[in-house]
């Protein structure tokens, strides 16, 4: 009797990507695994990834080198849950997982952490990053709300760092259109600031709004490289590829107000001197994607 009311779906992918844009250009191969587990209405759903990347472009810097990534994240809820678009959370993938015959629904939430692993001057910036997810599914379609940050409190695994990629917000809409199709439509955001140098007293004049708020300095070799990428992504794949695009603004401006606002708000930390006057430049990333997808359902 309990079997019958158990019921496991779960997808595992190969995939090999090129992306190329004006801050990052880079050819990585990547596993993804994601699975649910069904009891009644209760559902649970996981995934896990690992990709290494050669890039000769990594955070606007032109630099050649090897990385590697890793990416875990659970999400705990109610639904039937059969149609694998919890795939869609995924940060380090643009490929989803999708099973075309399933229709359950699903509203939940999780947590989950991904690391980056960077080479020379890079390296400090591989940090990890915990995360907030929520989801909510109705038959094929599907939105997700997924906040990544480096704090850490609680199941919110981060570094607790504040660089690098510090903060990003992704909000998406997927819709599987047939047997082989699906689609995606989001709105990001990426801040990303240098390490801040504790060395020093907070006594930055740049961001400091006329020297009323506590601002760091920052640390060589890359002391002034910020970005905040506001943007609009879209995904459409098909059979066994995809095109994965990106578009929108690096707005130092736009980056400074959002980071000021939770660091003067919440005093978590001092600014970070972003130069504010900076002009607004635009911001593009496409990808390429070729993989080999398997999907089982017991």
């Amino acid at each position: 009797m309990y079997s019958q009311k158990l019921n496991a779906n779960g997808g595992i992918l190969l995939n090999a990507e090129i992306t190329l844009g004006n801050q990052n250009q880079w050819f990585k191969l990547g596993v993804f695994g994601f699975g649910t587990l069904n009891y009644g209405d209760l559902s649970i759903e996981s995934g896990l990834s690992f990709a290494s990347y050669q890039f000769v472009k990594r955070h606007t810097l032109k630099t050649s080198g090897f990385a590697y990534s890793y990416e875990f994240f659970a999400l705990a809820g109610i639904g039937k849950n059969n149609n694998l678009l919890g795939s869609s959370v995924s940060y380090i993938n643009t490929a989803i997982i999708f099973n075309p015959l399933g229709e359950g629904g699903f509203n939940g939430l999780g947590f989950g952490f991904s690391k980056d692993f960077l080479p020379k001057t890079l390296k400090s910036y591989g940090i990890k990053r915990g995360a907030l997810y929520m989801r909510f599914s109705n038959a094929n379609h599907n939105i997700h709300f997924a906040f990544h940050n480096d704090f850490k409190i609680g199941w919110f695994k981060g570094a607790g760092t504040d660089y690098g990629v510090t903060g990003s917000l992704d909000i998406g809409f997927t819709k599987i259109q047939d047997l082989e199709k699906v689609y995606q439509l989001g709105l990001g955001i990426d801040l990303f600031t240098p390490r801040p140098d504790y060395s020093q007293s907070p006594r930055n004049t740049i961001n400091s709004d006329d020297g009323r708020k506590n601002v760091w300095f920052t640390l060589p070799p890359i002391t002034d490289l910020f970005y905040g990428n506001i943007y609009g992504y879209g995904l459409y794949q098909e059979d066994h590829y995809l095109v994965h695009t990106k578009l929108g603004v690096n707005s130092q401006k736009a980056g400074a107000y959002i980071q000021n606002k939770l660091h003067d708000g919440l005093g978590l930390n001092p600014r970070f001197p972003w130069i504010v006057e900076t002009q607004d430049k635009l911001y593009i990333e496409i990808s390429g994607n070729a993989f080999l997808k398997e999907v089982s359902d017991e």
